[in-house]
């Protein structure tokens, strides 16, 4: 300006008010950045920390049959393999609390293929996501007892499936969760167990030849991270 005055920025102009002008599926994406803003300035009983781990799935769907015919083959979850995690939280409140975490989730997993008259084939997809758990706890000593719906916003994904014939993954851009689960923690350190299940059904992006196929089941994993707390009691 004429007076050398540098325009101010803040966690509601540069993060809030886009919410209210941005596509619905970025709209809970955009809601966690300007929790984990808000808590840096914010004089509440705050606490923020990182939080990295790993997560397995636990539930193995029957085989699926794609196709009729002398065309058809069986598609199959043959193994899921141990997925890593990692991102941040802030935890509002002490004996009871709110705890929004952002979280980067990449996760892979290996199908076979069983055509008639031919081998099994293996082929593997790895996919990432950005999860938005959103927890509600409490804390009893040393332990932390939390739970609450989990969103999954879709970033990429590679998948050795486009080797078959028809394949295509169509992917929802965003999807819901949920999660529970405990923990323990010893000063700024504490160790997280939770089971996560999902509203979608597994397998649900798959696609041969323009029909949609998916896993009867609902995915569930465990989930075992470690958290380390930066700022905050």
């Amino acid at each position: 300006t004429s007076r050398g005055y540098l325009p101010r920025f803040t966690c509601t102009n540069v993060l809030i008010q886009p919410i209210f002008n941005t596509h619905d599926m970025m709209k809970p994406v955009l809601f966690v950045l300007a929790t984990f803003c808000l808590a840096a300035t914010a004089n509440a009983q705050i606490s923020f920390g990182l939080r990295g781990g790993m997560h397995q799935l636990i539930t193995k769907p029957s085989d699926i049959t794609v196709g009729s015919g002398d065309t058809s083959f069986i598609l199959g979850l043959k193994d899921a393999r141990v997925g890593y995690q990692f991102g941040g939280y802030v935890r509002f409140g002490r004996g009871i609390y709110f705890q929004p975490e952002l979280m980067f989730n990449s996760s892979r997993a290996d199908y076979s293929v069983k055509e008639f008259s031919v081998k099994e084939l293996v082929k593997n997809e790895t996919y990432n996501y950005l999860d938005m758990p959103l927890m509600v706890g409490f804390k009893l000593g040393p332990l932390l007892f939390h739970g609450g719906p989990v969103g999954h916003y879709y970033l990429n994904s590679t998948s050795e499936l486009t080797d078959v014939e028809g394949y295509e993954a169509r992917f929802d851009q965003f999807t819901w969760g949920w999660a529970a689960g405990l923990g323990v923690g010893a000063g700024r350190v504490g160790v997280v167990l939770r089971y996560e299940g999902n509203f979608n059904n597994q397998g649900d992006h798959i696609r041969f030849f323009g029909d949609e196929y998916h896993f009867s089941n609902n995915p569930a994993r465990l989930t075992l991270n470690v958290n380390f707390k930066i700022v905050g009691r």
